[in-house]
């Protein structure tokens, strides 16, 4: 990530970034993305970047330098995950404005990983590819793990989230983005995430950074998929301020979860309604467990109905109009 910094930018034409961003595995090419930067380092290309670091390296909100041990990450069955992040950023897998499948629609990913890791591969990029397949761009979200203790919950990661969808719609005309067309979708604590930016966008929770910070940071859809800790511990009260305000939502869980119990999203659902939000959808499966992401990790056997989740979610967006392809058309 230091190359990010010392590489600078160097001017490189769209044309050679047309399809790389679809790719699997970083180019060479990092550049270190926020407003004050590009205009530094003078990059009118600037948004089409491998990664975008959220904030100034030395001006990350809520840390305390040395606290965190050094980021790392390991290789499973289900694709790699990350530990000790102190420097979020965002992993853009763009479509080309030229592209015909581009819906000009984007959706920020958030993997799970209980607030103490991430999920990368199996709730990160093969979601975002999945996303890519049906005419969405999409950017994972690589936000701060483990939790903060002198920090709230989800504190930091409620930070990243803000400033990665502010960052994400202020960049988004120059990518031939929707403005209006950003969503955010969370698996388990991404889940709970979703739920944060979904109900907590009215102010944001560090110091204004630069202009993208004077953007909304509302969702304008979410999807929370086995969404973690929106309960008390009673798994009957609600742990966030659900209100008319709350982005059209898409929710599935199921019933054999013990990680993130089935009255997670049974409860903020009657939330949402209660609340007279726009409509939202919810999906409740007999089986499924917990943490299967698209079911393509390796140690997933057996294809749950639960499997079926993406499907159901390209009828949401078509639903209220963020794509346009009949989900039976989709490549998934």
């Amino acid at each position: 990530f230091t190359r990010a910094i010392d590489l600078g930018c160097s001017p490189v034409p769209l044309e050679h970034w047309r399809g790389a961003m679809r790719r699997q595995a970083p180019s060479a090419a990092l550049c270190l993305l926020s407003t004050a930067a590009v205009a530094a380092l003078d990059c009118p290309w600037a948004p089409v970047f491998t990664l975008w670091p959220l904030f100034p390296a030395a001006n990350v909100p809520g840390e305390r330098p040395g606290e965190i041990g050094p980021e790392w990450g390991e290789n499973g069955s289900d694709g790699r995950t990350l530990h000790n992040v102190s420097r979020p950023l965002l992993e853009p897998f763009v479509l080309d404005r030229d592209d015909p499948s581009s819906t000009g629609s984007a959706v920020i990913v958030a993997p799970g990983g209980g607030y103490e890791s991430l999920a990368w591969t199996k709730e990160g990029t093969d979601i975002a590819k999945w996303l890519n397949s049906i005419g969405v761009s999409a950017f994972v979200l690589k936000y701060r793990v483990p939790a903060r203790p002198w920090l709230s919950f989800g504190e930091a990661p409620l930070m990243d989230a803000q400033r990665a969808v502010g960052l994400l719609r202020h960049h988004a005309p120059a990518l031939g983005l929707n403005v209006s067309r950003i969503g955010f979708l969370g698996f388990s604590a991404g889940g709970n995430l979703a739920g944060q930016i979904s109900t907590r966008f009215d102010e944001r929770k560090y110091p204004r950074v630069d202009e993208a910070d004077d953007k909304s940071c509302r969702p304008d859809f979410v999807f929370l998929i086995y969404p973690w800790k929106l309960l008390e511990d009673d798994l009957r009260t609600l742990a966030l301020p659900v209100t008319s305000q709350h982005p059209p939502a898409f929710l599935v869980q199921s019933e054999d979860d013990e990680t993130a119990h089935v009255e997670t999203s049974i409860f903020y659902y009657a939330a949402l309604k209660a609340a007279k939000a726009p409509p939202s959808t919810m999906h409740i499966y007999s089986v499924g467990g917990h943490g299967y992401g698209r079911c393509t990790a390796k140690d997933v056997s057996i294809k749950f109905e639960a499997c079926s989740w993406p499907d159901r979610a390209a009828d949401f967006m078509s639903s209220i109009g963020m794509i346009s392809v009949p989900a039976h058309d989709l490549i998934l």
